[in-house]
């Protein structure tokens, strides 16, 4: 039982490090054109989950630089060759130093916690959506499709985007999403400001439920969620996370880098 368990792990090893180098040399031959980044990039923080070659274990990265271009994403893409790479929906005063809402005591007393406000003020949120449909792909077209007329019409937006994640589904930006169009309050208080978010965000989501769409609902209202970045490879499929235009959703096929 014992050999079986360390062949199985082997051989596992060997494929994650197959796959790592494939990521690898795809990274160092993109074009810095090809890759993306959100509106206010160095706002933002960036998280890589990586692949140790010690041990093939998972973990997460965060990166240190401000991502404020294309060239600084590729230098830290090509070093780490992450399997998944994430971004931050809401941007950050010091995105480096983002620490959790609300640590707790021995987090505060070991220091990793940070200081609860000044490495925690929130800046904006703009609007988002996760849509999975398991072994439903075309049905996850026509939804997200759907979604997107339908925010639009709704909450008036316009600079909408359609991503394929590179795995079961798709997600939906909406980059022209204010939430001060839909509260008179203009809270100093990152905190408050926050939490005012947050509170805005859920009454859109209740109001996307009740039309019978199929989201994410965490995504849309956390303000601490990550999500995935266009033009980076999905590193369980190999599939590249891609942005689309609506016309290009009927007939998308996923572009899956060489292995």
């Amino acid at each position: 039982m014992g050999l079986f368990k360390w062949i199985k792990d082997r051989l596992k090893y060997r494929s994650l490090m197959k796959k790592k180098r494939a990521i690898r040399r795809y990274y160092r031959t993109v074009d810095t054109a090809t890759l993306w980044l959100p509106p206010d990039p160095s706002h933002r923080q960036f998280r890589f989950g990586c692949i140790s070659t010690t041990d093939g274990s998972y973990f997460f990265k965060k990166i240190p630089d401000r991502v404020k271009d294309t060239k600084t994403l590729k230098k830290w893409l090509v070093r780490y060759a992450p399997f998944h790479v994430y971004y931050t929906t809401s941007t950050w005063l010091d995105p480096q130093r983002l620490g959790a809402k609300n640590p707790s005591r021995s987090a505060r007393r070991k220091k990793k916690g940070g200081y609860p406000v000044a490495h925690n003020v929130f800046l904006n949120q703009e609007l988002y959506f996760d849509i999975d449909m398991p072994n439903m792909f075309k049905e996850c077209k026509k939804e997200v499709l759907d979604l997107e007329e339908y925010v639009r019409k709704e909450y008036g937006v316009k600079d909408t985007r359609i991503i394929f994640s590179g795995g079961k589904g798709f997600h939906l930006y909406a980059y022209d999403f204010n939430w001060k169009d839909h509260t008179e309050m203009r809270p100093e208080d990152p905190r408050l400001r926050e939490a005012l978010v947050t509170e805005i965000k859920a009454k859109v989501v209740n109001d996307i439920v009740k039309k019978d769409f199929v989201i994410d609902a965490e995504i849309t209202m956390d303000t601490r969620r990550i999500i995935r970045l266009p033009g980076t490879v999905h590193g369980k499929t190999l599939n590249l996370c891609t942005m689309l235009s609506r016309d290009e959703v009927d007939g998308f096929r996923p572009s899956r880098i060489p292995h």
